[in-house]
């Protein structure tokens, strides 16, 4: 694998392209997507993330070619949409008969909307962490006559999340916080929504490079023809990478596409 086979580039949001600490994205960051849309190169979101967060968490100027959203379950480009992966009724019946029993707050997804069945301190500590607001609080009980796409509850440990998946056997959750999942449908992934990109846009994955630093990039790493980990990635993401760049606030990006060879100095003053 060589930088001259890379057509595409797909980077993750949160710990990638955006830093919690500085609560923004690095300017050697939004040089390098510059550059990289100037020599041809193909730029794709890749995040657990709604379209609606990216609005407020990305500069307007930053562009890419194509958004693979709420882990794969809605992707899509300036065109069309690309592909949208529901999770089936049956699976929302089961989550709301948990909801029931005993009640816990819950992020609702669908393509347009994020809203909740109720928040609490705990949810708005972890939006914090995201740099992220709380959704707005809706009555749930119309749910099943929308495409929910991706559900989120907060507080749960792993027995919890386990006891949740029984009522939807369809769906699987990926962690991004120690107090909140994404649960999306079993098929679905950063992986699966990148197949969908690649066929899309006539790709291959042994030409693509891939960013990432949470568990919900694992897969998307694993398939990439080039892996790269931010240095402030978890040893999960660490382990399936081919290379560890430097951390976020420290032009982790930037300093991987020199390391590779597909900016030939570095953008680094």
């Amino acid at each position: 694998m060589t930088h001259a086979d890379i057509k595409a580039i797909f980077f993750d949001v949160d710990g990638t392209l955006i830093s919690h600490r500085k609560h923004a994205v690095p300017v050697s960051t939004i040089d390098a997507i510059a550059r990289l849309r100037k020599q041809g190169i193909l730029t794709f979101v890749a995040t657990g993330r709604h379209p609606i967060e990216l609005k407020k968490l990305l500069p307007d100027y930053l562009e890419f070619d194509a958004y693979l959203c709420l882990n794969g379950m809605y992707c899509f480009n300036r065109q069309e949409v690309i592909s949208t992966k529901p999770i089936p009724k049956e699976d929302i019946k089961g989550l709301l008969k948990t909801l029931n029993l005993k009640p816990f707050p819950c992020t609702f997804i669908t393509q347009d909307e994020m809203y909740m069945n109720y928040a609490n301190d705990l949810v708005a500590e972890v939006q914090r962490d995201i740099s992220s607001n709380v959704s707005n609080t809706k009555d749930i009980s119309h749910v099943l006559q929308e495409e929910i796409l991706q559900v989120i509850p907060y507080g749960l440990d792993d027995k919890e999340i386990s006891t949740v998946l029984e009522y939807m056997p369809h769906c699987k959750a990926t962690s991004w916080h120690k107090r909140a999942r994404d649960i999306i449908v079993r098929e679905g992934g950063k992986d699966i929504g990148i197949q969908e990109i690649l066929q899309y846009y006539n790709l291959d994955v042994s030409q693509i490079m891939a960013f990432g630093d949470g568990d919900n990039d694992v897969k998307m790493l694993e398939i990439a023809g080039i892996a790269v980990a931010m240095g402030n990635g978890n040893e999960n993401v660490k382990a399936v990478a081919d290379y560890v760049t430097d951390d976020i606030d420290q032009d982790g990006i930037a300093n991987a596409l020199y390391h590779y060879g597909i900016f030939h100095e570095t953008l680094i003053k």
